[in-house]
């Protein structure tokens, strides 16, 4: 689960590297990359009151903020989707944070 928070940190990090790096972009690819700082600053507040519920055993809590959760990488990439030609610069990160959030999901499934 902190893994999960970690992940979701770092890739927003990264995307801020990217918007300071290249200064000048596309505005509807800064306008993706805006919607994901957003949607991935969002998870990690999810995660942490997901975690916060696990810990006191509130399963269903934990489950709704982790779906949340999942939720963030699956609409970043559908917005660079909605410009044909236009390639997400975080694919592998979207998919690592749902892939994340899909085993702890199912770890909390199994405790409920």
């Amino acid at each position: 689960m902190k893994l999960n928070r970690t992940n979701a940190t770092h890739t927003k990090l990264y995307i801020k590297k990217i918007m300071k790096k290249k200064k000048k972009l596309e505005p509807f690819y800064r306008s993706c990359l805006e919607s994901c700082l957003e949607l991935y600053s969002n998870a990690i507040y999810s995660t942490r009151d997901a975690i916060k519920y696990y810990k006191s055993r509130s399963y269903l809590e934990a489950n709704v903020q982790f779906s949340a959760v999942m939720d963030a990488p699956s609409t970043c990439e559908d917005g660079f989707k909605d410009k044909e030609g236009l390639r997400s610069p975080l694919t592998k990160k979207n998919n690592d944070l749902f892939q994340l959030t899909a085993l702890v999901l199912s770890i909390i499934e199994m405790l409920r």
